[in-house]
């Protein structure tokens, strides 16, 4: 099934489910993995049939599912949960670098002595 069909049937099941075909309906239906041109071509070309020929369209049960994390893409929320936690590793890190400096800085500091004036 080409891309352009497969707009045409998310577009024919948003439409027999009661709302009017857009960009961002079709795009949520399909996921992004299509071109916004082919998108834009997809929606014009169904909203030019009579709604007579829509049974000639595929059915969207026919697409595959768009990428899911078995295909390698985690949820969003999870890279971004993943990248926070690396982050605030990072922070605890630099935390515990900077304790010990202060640390050292402590020790080094009863020996130095202030100048005589």
């Amino acid at each position: 099934m080409s891309p352009i069909e497969q707009v045409l049937a998310a577009a024919k099941s948003i439409a027999i489910n009661g709302h009017t075909p857009s960009l961002a309906l079709i795009k949520g239906r399909l996921g992004s993995r299509f071109p916004m041109p082919v998108l834009i071509q997809g929606l014009q070309q169904f909203k030019a049939l009579p709604k007579s020929e829509w049974q000639n369209l595929p059915e969207l049960a026919d697409i595959p599912a768009p990428e899911t994390a078995s295909d390698g893409l985690a949820n969003p929320i999870e890279q971004l949960q993943q990248q926070v936690d690396a982050m605030q590793q990072l922070i605890n890190q630099l935390n515990n670098r900077v304790m010990e400096l202060e640390q050292q800085v402590n020790q080094h500091l009863p020996t130095i002595s202030p100048k005589a004036e």
